[in-house]
């Protein structure tokens, strides 16, 4: 199997085309490689990585070994990867791994401390990647490290990275750090910063995201926490997101992390107080304003026309 195992990696190194599919050794290689989910593999990939000299070769043994342990989020494999990046030299390599690191969960016993070791490195794509590489974190120390970043840092990229770090390894400890950012000028570290607030306070924010919607600012976000977190007491404040929406004709259909438009998320929550008279005048001013919606929206009202009161 070990010999098995190093022709393929071998093959994930070949650019050649092959003449029966016109296609590159190593692409077909890597197809392959989306078939492997034995768990028995990784020890044997493990003594490949130890004694192999030829650092292409080993980076394509990574790629291997991310395949099958984030199946199962592995920690023997994340073990084993973190303990690599002090033995790699070359820069390619390293951003990789961290790039790995990153998809796995982080149990609070992991020992971070040679991701650690790059997030003041020199290069700057290095220690994004260091950075990112925190993601799925349960640690004190890890949580610290970014609100370091986030109070001593001027870069944008640094500010970013921490603060969509903070979304899956904050908790309420960094809220108050990360709130000074959700007015930041540039508006992809404001979105982060609320939507980290978003994952790691959820309702005890409901305040925060009525304010945001009402400045026009992160406004999915804020539309996202509203109608999870409020009652019928954020209708006017709903209403008011759905009239802006459709009071000209959108450029870009914005799609939500479970495949809805702002306008459906919104009209989601609206159906749930039927018996609210603004609720039913939103229907005849969507109907009125057909022209404007996309099509999954106009699929949304002719599938929800029973909801309307007249």
């Amino acid at each position: 199997m070990k010999s098995d195992l190093g022709n393929l990696i071998s093959q994930m190194c070949d650019r050649t085309i092959e003449r029966s599919n016109k296609e590159t050794v190593a692409y077909n290689a890597y197809r392959k490689i989306d078939e492997i989910k034995d768990e028995n593999l990784l020890p044997i990939l493990f003594d490949i990585v130890n004694n192999e000299l030829d650092h292409n070769k080993r980076d394509k043994a990574y790629y291997i070994i991310s395949k099958i342990a984030l199946i199962k989020s592995d920690s023997k494999s994340l073990n084993f990867l973190l303990q690599r990046l002090n033995k790699e030299k070359s820069k390619v390599i390293i951003e990789n791994l961290l790039n790995i690191i990153s998809s796995f969960e982080k149990p609070k016993e992991t020992d971070l401390g040679n991701i650690f070791n790059f997030l003041n490195n020199k290069s700057k794509t290095i220690r994004y990647c260091a950075i990112r590489a925190l993601k799925n974190c349960n640690s004190n120390e890890c949580e610290n490290k970014l609100i370091d970043i986030l109070e001593n840092s001027t870069n944008h990229y640094d500010l970013l990275y921490a603060l969509q770090t903070l979304f899956s390894s904050g908790s309420e400890r960094s809220l108050s750090k990360i709130k000074e950012f959700v007015n930041h000028s540039k508006q992809e570290i404001s979105a982060s910063a609320l939507g980290a607030i978003y994952n790691i306070a959820r309702e005890k924010e409901l305040p925060l995201y009525k304010e945001q919607l009402k400045k026009g600012k992160n406004k999915f976000t804020a539309l996202e926490g509203v109608v999870n977190f409020g009652n019928d007491e954020v209708i006017p404040n709903v209403i008011k997101r759905i009239k802006e929406l459709i009071s000209k004709k959108r450029n870009i259909e914005v799609i939500g992390l479970y495949g809805y438009t702002e306008l459906i998320i919104a009209m989601n929550f609206l159906i749930k107080f039927p018996e609210y008279k603004a609720v039913s005048e939103i229907y005849y001013l969507l109907e009125a304003k057909k022209d404007f919606l996309w099509e999954s929206e106009k699929e949304w009202l002719t599938n929800n026309t029973s909801n309307k009161v007249e």
